[in-house]
């Protein structure tokens, strides 16, 4: 038992021994405003600091400052600093630290109660507000800006991708390709989108239906490949034309709309689909909306039926003429004077 509780003795020297010497190599330091250490703790906050470092280590390849990383959290703010930062800059500066706030990056600042910046020069400046990437900025309640130059200035918006801006107004989303265009919002809860490359919406799971907009398109196109469709049944275009001529057309607007602003004209979706609402293999549509593919064949089938009807009509009048003709020419034949004319 003696040799055990000396051979502890010995163990808990050599501890002791050995961390007062990480101690002294590592350069913890307690209760200073102008540290040499490396790790230190001023007024509960905990603070790391490194040496700094040559201009290479900035993520700005043309800037020729050094560099210096620090780690600070700050205990009467609730707030943590893992930065990277030109010697000079003042991103530790207390004055700039919002309550609650996380940063991480290079040169990123969350100024704002309970907000986050991540990245290289980001700025979160505003109660709940996100910014992530290269130059993002998030300026406005719960607002959120994720990419490459990207501002959600105002409140509740999303700034999303490359060169786009919510521009002051709020309720805005917005996103931006990487085609080098600049976007910016227009007005209160607006959505806005710039896509270079056109847009695919698909609404099955082996993205065979929906709707494509090409690049530099201004209307959606359906898709309507003929390899993707079965099941064809013509159709009698001449049902359709008394369908259509029975239902009622109007103008209208939308409850809750002004009357003076928003009126159109059309047929209501109940009508349209009695009408056009099932073929012999099944449902067409629904009762409360119309489709607009659907709309556009139907007018196409009754286009299609009175070129036909008129081809129809045509043909019976050129018979008819060519029959009045021949009638006249006969008359014209037998008259008294024309039988004389005739004779000599």
């Amino acid at each position: 038992m003696k040799r055990i509780k000396k051979a502890g003795r010995i163990a808990l020297s050599v501890f002791a021994l050995s961390l007062a010497a990480y101690v002294s190599e590592a350069q913890v330091g307690i209760g200073t405003m102008l540290p040499q250490e490396r790790l230190h703790v001023h007024n509960g906050a905990l603070l790391g600091t490194s040496d700094a470092v040559g201009p290479q280590n900035s993520p700005y390849s043309q800037e020729q400052d050094p560099i210096e990383f620090k780690m600070k959290w700050f205990q009467d703010k609730s707030a943590v600093r893992f930065l990277g930062e030109r010697v000079g800059q003042t991103g530790l500066d207390k004055a700039s630290i919002g309550n609650y706030s996380f940063a991480s990056g290079f040169e990123v600042s969350a100024s704002g109660e309970a907000c986050s910046a991540f990245g290289i020069r980001t700025f979160a400046g505003t109660r709940g507000s996100f910014a992530s990437g290269q130059e993002a900025m998030a300026v406005g309640s719960s607002s959120f800006a994720h990419g490459v130059n990207v501002k959600a200035i105002g409140h509740h918006n999303v700034a999303m991708g490359s060169q786009v801006e919510t521009n002051g107004y709020s309720g805005c989303f917005i996103f931006g390709d990487n085609s080098g265009g600049s976007t910016k919002s227009l007005t209160d809860n607006q959505m806005m989108m710039r896509f270079s490359g056109g847009y695919r919406l698909y609404t099955n799971n082996n993205s065979s239906l929906g709707l494509v907009m090409g690049p530099g398109g201004s209307s959606w196109s359906v898709i309507s490949d003929q390899n993707k469709k079965e099941n064809f049944v013509p159709v009698n275009g001449e049902d359709f034309l008394q369908k259509i001529s029975t239902m009622k057309l109007s103008s209208w607007n939308y409850k809750g709309q002004d009357p003076k602003t928003f009126r159109h004209y059309g047929p209501m979706a109940q009508d349209f689909y009695a009408a056009f609402g099932k073929d012999m293999h099944g449902i067409i549509g629904s009762d409360t909306t119309i489709n607009q593919a659907d709309f556009d064949g139907v007018n196409l089938i009754a286009i299609q039926a009175l070129i036909h009807r008129m081809e129809r009509i045509n043909t019976d009048l050129r018979a008819e003429l060519a029959t009045i003709r021949q009638e006249l020419a006969t008359v014209k034949a037998s008259a008294p004077g024309n039988e004389q004319a005739s004779a000599k």
